[in-house]
């Protein structure tokens, strides 16, 4: 099974990824990207980090069951993890669900909404991105508001929303989702 985490910039698509890894023991889905490598990233953990022409080989190798553009990066899903019997977690830019899910069986989607916009600017800026694309994104989060308040169809494609107020209990709903997801019998009690 893959679980895909997608929303808005800043809304904890990454933290709840190593939240789901941590708490059920998940494959994280390195995907490759052409975009820089942040902060505290670390290259064949977080993503797989090439430059264009290398993306550009893998795509003509077929390595990819999914790429897609974003803000003028390239991002590639690895077939390695398609269809096979491992929990992996990943994040999705919430455009691209229906032809991922077209693409890889056995998917269980979550629309990530901070309960608070204005904390996941906050989010955003300490990334301490350049400010081009810094503003890239915040125009983005923009855009993306209106397009998913607007659009259900597009809204419909996630098989849950899943709102973030960034404290503790938003952690317990996270858990709460995951024994959902994973049928467990017994529930994960410790979220620390």
């Amino acid at each position: 099974m893959i679980i895909t985490l997608s929303g808005i910039t800043g809304c904890g698509k990454s933290y709840y990824k190593n939240f789901i890894k941590e708490k059920v023991n998940a494959e994280n889905m390195v995907i490759y990207t052409t975009r820089k490598k942040r902060e505290k990233e670390i290259n064949g953990i977080d993503k797989n980090f090439v430059t264009k022409e290398q993306f550009e080989e893998l795509e003509k190798k077929q390595e990819f069951f999914a790429s897609y553009d974003f803000l003028g990066e390239k991002y590639g899903y690895g077939k390695k993890y398609i269809n096979d019997n491992k929990l992996s977690v990943t994040e999705l830019h919430y455009e691209w669900i229906k032809e991922f899910k077209k693409k890889a069986e056995n998917v269980y989607s979550i629309y990530i909404v901070p309960t608070n916009i204005e904390e996941a600017i906050i989010q955003l800026k300490k990334r301490n991105l350049p400010q081009e694309i810094e503003e890239k994104r915040l125009k983005e989060i923009e855009e993306h508001i209106l397009k998913i308040k607007n659009n259900h169809e597009l809204k419909n494609q996630f098989d849950i929303t899943f709102y973030n107020d960034y404290t503790k209990k938003s952690d317990e709903d996270m858990i709460k989702i995951l024994n959902k997801i994973m049928s467990i019998g017994t529930p994960i009690l410790d979220i620390n």
